[in-house]
């Protein structure tokens, strides 16, 4: 579980899952998983065997807005998904070869409290 918008995640993970299937080729894979990092931390990981980025791109270009490769879009969405994870706590970490794929990690806080059942009752009738 994280705090979080949901509709907001939902567009960061839909935009990172969609530039890893834009970055392969039909007979390629993508892949993306859930687990927890750490007591504190979720980890979504997006995972292409696409045609990959350079470092030089990495470094200069991926976070920047209205940069992009693309013919069509904007060039913000991987900018504004690291702003929305880093203003909750957050973070993006990439680790890509050109030619052979990209893995894209999305760190989300993940508080471990668990809450019990009469608890979230009494927080549902307040």
């Amino acid at each position: 579980m994280v705090q979080a918008n949901a509709e907001r995640l939902e567009r960061v993970v839909g935009h990172i899952v969609q530039n890893a299937l834009d970055a392969t080729k039909d007979d390629g894979m993508v892949t993306a998983c859930l687990r927890r990092l750490d007591d504190a931390r979720a980890l979504i990981e997006v995972r292409d065997n696409g045609c990959g980025m350079s470092p030089e791109f990495i470094r200069d270009q991926l976070f920047r807005p209205f940069q992009t490769t693309k013919t069509s879009g904007m060039g913000i969405g991987v900018f504004e998904a690291r702003q929305y994870l880093r203003e909750l706590g957050g973070d993006i970490r990439v680790d890509c070869t050109p030619d052979v794929g990209t893995v894209m990690q999305l760190v989300l806080p993940a508080p471990q409290r668990a809450v019990s059942n009469s608890a979230a009752v009494a927080q549902t009738d307040s």
